[in-house]
Formats: C-alpha cells, sequence, structure tokens
C-alpha cells in the first residue's frame, strides 16, 4: 500500500514536472516564434524603406502591402487569401443572402441597362417590369450609356426609400415611368427547382449561404406537394460556403444521430464534429436522391455529397469534384478589409480528407490542374487512400475530392463554341426571344411540358433568328450554323421559356441536353437499391 502511494506521488511529481518543462519549451518555443516573426517585419520595412526612398516612381503604399499580405497568404496554402474592404462588403451580401434594392438581374447591352430578369416578388416585380426592359432614366438622370459598376449604388438603397425610373419596353410607343419602393431582397441560393417528370423533383443549389437550407425546405415541400417521389440534387458548380448550412442540408436525408463531418486543426480549439441532427429539423427524408457533381463543386458541396456517399444514402453522379478539404475562418481588419485563414482540415464520415495536394504548387498551377483529367482519372486512383462506406462497405477514395459513383463526363453539344459563345456575349438569344415573343402571343397558352415537348422553331423562324444574329454582328457561316442548330435552337428554346414563365422553366428546358442530367434520371433504380429503399 505504501509502495503504492509512493508510486503515485512520484507519478504526480512526474507531471508536475513534465508540466513545468512542457511550459518552458512552450514559452521557449512561442519566443522564438516571436523573434522571428519580429525579425521578418524588420526586414519588410527595411525593403519599404529603401523602395521609398530609391524606386523611380512614387509607391502606392494601399496596394504594395495588398500585394505583400496576398503574397504571404499565399504561400501557406492556395484558400487562405486576403480580402479587400469592397470585396469584403460583396461576400457579406452574398453569404448573408440578401440586400436592400429594386430586385433586378441586369446587363449593360447597346449601351441600354436592360433588365435581365426581376426577382420573384421583389418590388420591381410587384410592379411588373419585365425582361427586356430597357431603364432608360433614374431619378430623372439618363441611365443609357451608364457603366455596369456605377448601377447597384444608383438601385440599391435602405428598405422603404423610393427610385423613379423610366422604363423603353418593346411595343410600347412612350416611355413607362414607375416609383419603385425599395425593399429587403433575398439573394436566392437556389438556381432553379421544378419537377422533371410526374415523380422527380430537381433542385439545384449555386452556394451556401446562411439561408441555403431554409430555401431548400420550402422548395422541397413545394415539389412534395406536387408530387416529387425522387430528387436530383444538383450541386455541380457550387464552391461551398457555410459548414453548418451543409450539415442542415445532409440532415435532411440521414437518419438518426450520425456524423456528418468532423474537422481537425494544430489547434485542437476549432475540432469539431458535426451531426446531421446538429441544429435540429422537423423530419428526414426517404425518397431515393443522386447528387450531381463536377470539378467546380468544391467545400460545403463536397461535405454534403461524400457524407450521402459514406453512409450509402444515395448515388453521386457526374465528374469529380474540386478537392476543397480545408476549413477557413474570416478574420476582420480595421480598415473595413478582412483575411480568410485556414485553420482545419474537414473529414467525411468514414475519415477521408478530400483535399487535394497543394504543397510544391503554385496558385496558378494548383486550380489550373482541376481542367487536367490526369489528376482524377482511375489510374491516380491507386495513389490515394482508400476508405469504405458505411453501410455497403463500397470503396470510396480520399485525397483528392469525391469520386462519384456513376462517372458522367460533361460534354459541351455546342459543335461551334466560338459562334455560340459570340452570340451569347451579344445577347443575341435574349434579345430575339423577347422581341420575337411580342409577335407570337399563342405561345402564352402553352403549358411548359406542352412547350418542352411540341415547341420548334419554324423555317422562317430560323431564317429569322439568322437574319438577326447577323444584324447583331455575328459572322454567321451557313453550314456552321446549320451543324450546331441542335444546339442553338435548345438555347433559344429555354430563353423563350424563360421569358414566357421564369429561370425555372430556362432549365427545365435546357438540362433536357445535358448528359449528366439525364443520365441522372436513368439511375433511380440503383440509387434505391444502395440506399436500401426496396
Amino acid at each position: 500500500m505504501q509502495r503504492s502511494t509512493r508510486s503515485s506521488k512520484f507519478l504526480v511529481l512526474a507531471v508536475v514536472v513534465l508540466g513545468a518543462v512542457g511550459f518552458v519549451l512552450t514559452h521557449n518555443a512561442f519566443a522564438s516564434i516571436q523573434k522571428d516573426l519580429h525579425s521578418q517585419m524588420a526586414k519588410l520595412m527595411e525593403v519599404a524603406r529603401f523602395a521609398q526612398r530609391h524606386y523611380v516612381e512614387d509607391v502606392d503604399w494601399n496596394e504594395a502591402m495588398e500585394g505583400a499580405i496576398s503574397g504571404m497568404l499565399e504561400q501557406m496554402d492556395p484558400h487562405s487569401v486576403y480580402i479587400s474592404q469592397d470585396k469584403a462588403r460583396t461576400n457579406k451580401e452574398n453569404f448573408s443572402g440578401k440586400y436592400e434594392g429594386i430586385g433586378i438581374q441586369f446587363d449593360i447591352i447597346n449601351d441600354y441597362l436592360t433588365v435581365i430578369s426581376a426577382v420573384p416578388d421583389g418590388p420591381a416585380d410587384r410592379l411588373g417590369i419585365l425582361p427586356g426592359d430597357k431603364i432608360v432614366k433614374i431619378n430623372g438622370v439618363s441611365a443609357v450609356g451608364a457603366d455596369r459598376d456605377d448601377v447597384p449604388g444608383k438601385l440599391k438603397g435602405p428598405k422603404g426609400s423610393k427610385v423613379n425610373v423610366s422604363i423603353k419596353r418593346e411595343g410600347s410607343d412612350s416611355p413607362l415611368d414607375f416609383t419603385i419602393i425599395r425593399d429587403v431582397i433575398p439573394l436566392s441560393t437556389i438556381t432553379a427547382h421544378f419537377m422533371a417528370d410526374d415523380s422527380t423533383g430537381y433542385i439545384q443549389v449555386n452556394r451556401f449561404a446562411a439561408i441555403t437550407s431554409k430555401e431548400v425546405e420550402e422548395k422541397l415541400v413545394e415539389l412534395e406537394r406536387t408530387g416529387l417521389q425522387r430528387l436530383i440534387l444538383d450541386l455541380r458548380g457550387n464552391s461551398g460556403g457555410y459548414l453548418h448550412e451543409a450539415v442542415k442540408l445532409a440532415g435532411k436525408f440521414i437518419k438518426g444521430h450520425k456524423l456528418v463531418v468532423y474537422t481537425k486543426g494544430r489547434n485542437q480549439r476549432v475540432d469539431e464534429e458535426y451531426y446531421a441532427d446538429h441544429f435540429g429539423r422537423k423530419f428526414v427524408r426517404n425518397y431515393p436522391i443522386i447528387v450531381l457533381i463536377n470539378r467546380g463543386s468544391a467545400s460545403a458541396s463536397e461535405i454534403v455529397a461524400g457524407a450521402i456517399q459514406d453512409y450509402d444514402r444515395g448515388l453521386v453522379v457526374g465528374e469529380n469534384s474540386f478537392g476543397k478539404g480545408l476549413v477557413q475562418k474570416e478574420f476582420n481588419l480595421q480598415d473595413g478589409s478582412a483575411v480568410r485563414i485556414t485553420t482545419a482540415k474537414y473529414y467525411t464520415p468514414s475519415g477521408r480528407c478530400i483535399q487535394r495536394e497543394y504543397k510544391g504548387k503554385n496558385v496558378e498551377d494548383y486550380y489550373s490542374e482541376v481542367v487536367d483529367s490526369s489528376w482524377y482519372s482511375d489510374d491516380s486512383l491507386r495513389n490515394r487512400p482508400v476508405y469504405h462506406t458505411l453501410n455497403k462497405g463500397r470503396t470510396v477514395y480520399g485525397g483528392g475530392g469525391i469520386q462519384p459513383d456513376v462517372k458522367v463526363i460533361a460534354s459541351n453539344i455546342s459543335k461551334s463554341p466560338t459562334l455560340t459563345n459570340e452570340m451569347l456575349t451579344k445577347r443575341v438569344f435574349f434579345e430575339f426571344a423577347n422581341s420575337w415573343l411580342t409577335k407570337h402571343p399563342e405561345l402564352g397558352s402553352y403549358s411548359r411540358k406542352r412547350f418542352r415537348n411540341e415547341f420548334h422553331l419554324s423555317n422562317k423562324g430560323y431564317r429569322d433568328f439568322m437574319a438577326f444574329t447577323r444584324k447583331k454582328g455575328v459572322e454567321v457561316d451557313d453550314a456552321e450554323f446549320k451543324k450546331d442548330w441542335e444546339f442553338i435552337e435548345l438555347r433559344l428554346k429555354a430563353e423563350v421559356a424563360r421569358q414566357l414563365w421564369d429561370s425555372n422553366a430556362y432549365y427545365y428546358i435546357a438540362l433536357t441536353g445535358d448528359k449528366q442530367f439525364t443520365r441522372a434520371l436513368e439511375l433511380f433504380e440503383e440509387a434505391s437499391k444502395i440506399a436500401t429503399l426496396r
């Protein structure tokens, strides 16, 4: 008994001594780091003094210091970045999910401030402002020839304030005057949602902002009321956003108290675990789900796709995702700018860190390799860490994004991309559809389904469109135009649908030419089997 007590006392003493040694070592290490940091800062100031005294031109120190900060962060990893004041304000709007203004998407077309679409149920939409309307005056001042960057400052403003606009509309002889009361405008994170057929719902999420899970819930309920029994969740091109919103979204489809994602960093205080029921939820959906991803799907998108895949909850279809498994925290600086610094790595439920290798690569190489197929080829999988899904034990891979269960390579169905890109740049589709619809009011009686299945441009319409394209200054070779007509007609048909109905109708039509989308529609039997839904 005495021996045990003596041993315990020795153990306590050893812990205390080791703790003290650890404190000294930690303190000394910290002091060493501080000394090195001060030495390097002194070097920076020395260089700045030489530049101030001897550089051939005046130095813009704001620009120089921003460049120095960006360069420093760039050396850490590709996702630690400096954010200027203007960019910080824009980011705050984009991820808070709202701003105050009149609620339009616009572009400058032939010097005219042209409405592309009005935000549904926003102030402009409620007043009847339409796609194609040209805003020629704002508060009595001409807007013709306005600079695109100056427009938001003239149209945005506090909720309840007024802005007067004069609009030139196709078919109207004189300008139409509107007084618009500004309001809070939601920046939707849902690009499109619709029923692809009698039982298949489709939702495309473009980023994960503060309102995403709420928006998705609203769209799910809406589609479920119209017969949704299976879902395509499109995360292609979604570069991420708020991690907690990704957890909430995954939790709509993963039952129980299951881990969705966890983070680990150098500082254990940033280590977190997030569960499917972490933020509360009304209920969990049990129907088949297919998640579409591509090389533009990153971060929060990969969290959702990875969790769905790890639990064998559904199928992941498309192309390998981007491979961003780093967690950033944003720190505000005194002048209104900010820095976003990587604090941890995140891991999927099976233990995968899907971050691509970035050490030894400059930023340009890191991003440009995404378009190089070699890093996500089947051969590259041999060099990746192997994991297994948690229910069925299927093989999945870490270290390079999310590998889809069913690979479907995207294909641009345009056979003449130079021609069609010029047509898109010069707004040929938008303007022709806007003008053409005024001459064909009978299309207003069509349902979306009938329009999708039956509408095709007549031979006269084909000739009129070609003539209009040339009138817009696009050089058109007859053979090239005819060769690419399938793509061109689909784009034009989708644009007509947008102006007849809304942006959902545009995607309802356009996605019929999307190989990944159409393949997903064929895979629900397999998705059901994987999830043990049947």
